[in-house]
């Protein structure tokens, strides 16, 4: 298997809106630390599959911008598009991509369009520096994240400690083969080519709108990838991969017990917590192990899946616009206007198409979806690829947040519950949330394709 990597700094100009935040009253107005896609392709070598997977220090990015990006980037590299994984960080400091109901910030379509080309071009640079490599997965923990859906008298919303939270650090660590036919598994120096890491936690640390809030980063997973590239010399490609983290955040907290927004410093601190446990894992993999019998081969599958939304009645909507002890907010009330004019018309979407892609990279198994996916769903999904491929789930790494957006996903229970995430589809407009059996969906689509790769 060869490898190759790229950077390529995409940090947009300043007064730039920035997504992640309906209260943002302005654009940006300066930069902390600068945006960057970091791209790493892949090639089986002698005829066999070409795959990329790019990492990139935004919020997140609409289909149809993921999918021109991509064509771009197979027309200029030759890699297959549906073999390319766009992978956003979900930071909260980085640009705006789609523009919410009923707010006024806006996008910038030119900067957008020059976005797709420097993803385009990583990947092509990245296509141009391939060298043998071998893989080996590892993991190791971090501490600072925990669920946000703490049930409360007021409501769903806070930090839960007994909540579902993956707190797993889990790494791929790609290593230059020597030419000198030294050992396998490990660069001359000892320096990884590259590295995967992923850790599950939304990208809103800080700092607060009001004490830095309107400038540009990366947030922590910016910071961890930055700390890893110094650590290593600036040898190394370190891709952050963000998990199913719709329902988990960063812990920080005040005495009361209220979630807060970091300082800068303290945004800082997490990136290094993040990127020492990543690097911990990659040594511990490197030179604590037997290197693996499992042959260091590439294969790629993907397909296109519905997920399919919860459609509300006509007696709901009409119930929801006409209700005065609940009064709808002004987007609200745009979205029970829009979904009723089109149920009524016939108009209505049944779901919405989320891709799964499933890379198999020497003995790992990296499981790609869409949107913002509730912990437990990583859990399901990543449990129904360990045994559809026959390998412990220990070999198996689910990012989110990837390919396309399709909002927040979260399981049968939390929908029951009820909260934010479960009634965020109306910022887009859509006309509910996902039917309860999103998860098994997920799941069996990822377990076909990791089964169609282990024959």
């Amino acid at each position: 298997m060869l490898a190759g990597t790229a950077r390529v700094r995409i940090t947009p100009p300043v007064g730039t809106w920035q997504g992640g935040y309906g209260a943002r009253t302005r654009p940006s107005e300066g930069v902390l630390d600068d945006l960057h896609a970091r791209a790493l392709v892949l090639d089986g070598g002698d005829g066999g599959p070409k795959a990329a997977v790019v990492s990139l220090d935004i919020l997140d990015l609409p289909k149809e911008r993921t999918d021109r990006a991509r064509q771009l980037a197979e027309s200029l590299s030759g890699i297959p598009a549906g073999n390319i994984a766009l992978c956003m960080s979900h930071t909260h400091w980085g640009p705006l991509t789609w523009e919410m109901e009923g707010f006024h910030q806006k996008i910038d379509p030119e900067y957008l369009l020059l976005l797709e080309k420097q993803v385009a071009g990583a990947v092509a640079a990245a296509a141009r520096a391939l060298r043998p490599v071998t893989a080996r997965p590892g993991r190791g923990t971090a501490g600072f994240n925990i669920n946000r859906r703490r049930l409360t008298p007021r409501g769903v919303g806070g930090p839960d400690p007994e909540g579902p939270a993956d707190r797993e650090v889990l790494v791929l660590r790609l290593d230059a083969v020597p030419p000198d036919g030294g050992a396998r598994f490990i660069q001359a120096n000892g320096v990884p080519l590259a590295l995967l890491f992923r850790y599950t936690c939304h990208a809103t640390s800080g700092p607060g709108l009001n004490d830095g809030g309107y400038c540009l980063h990366g947030d922590y997973p910016g910071a961890a990838a930055a700390f890893i590239e110094r650590s290593y010399g600036g040898a190394t490609r370190a891709l952050f991969l963000q998990g199913c983290c719709g329902d988990t955040r960063p812990n920080l907290v005040t005495p009361e017990g209220r979630f807060r927004a970091g300082a800068w410093p303290e945004v800082q601190a997490l990136g290094r917590e993040l990127g020492t446990a990543a690097i911990a894992a990659a040594e511990r993999t490197a030179f604590g192990q037997t290197p693996s019998d499992t042959p260091d081969i590439l294969a790629v599958a993907g397909t296109t899946i519905l997920l399919p939304f919860q459609i509300p009645s006509r007696e709901e909507l009409r119930h929801a616009l006409d209700a005065s002890d609940r009064p709808l907010s002004d987007s609200g009330r745009t979205w029970a206007e829009r979904t009723l004019a089109a149920l009524e018309a016939g108009t209505l979407p049944a779901g919405n198409p989320a891709e799964v892609q499933v890379f198999r990279i020497g003995p790992a198994w990296l499981v790609i979806l869409p949107g913002e996916v509730f912990v437990e769903i990583g859990w399901r999904v990543r449990d129904a690829v360990a045994e559809a491929a026959g390998v412990p789930t220990a070999n198996v790494i689910v990012a989110a947040n990837a390919n396309g957006d399709v909002g927040y996903v979260p399981t049968a229970a939390a929908m029951k519950l009820g909260g934010y995430e479960p009634t965020a589809h109306r910022m887009w407009c859509w006309p509910g949330c996902y039917v309860p059996e999103a998860q098994e969906i997920l799941a069996r689509a990822a377990a076909d394709l990791a089964a169609g790769l282990a024959r």
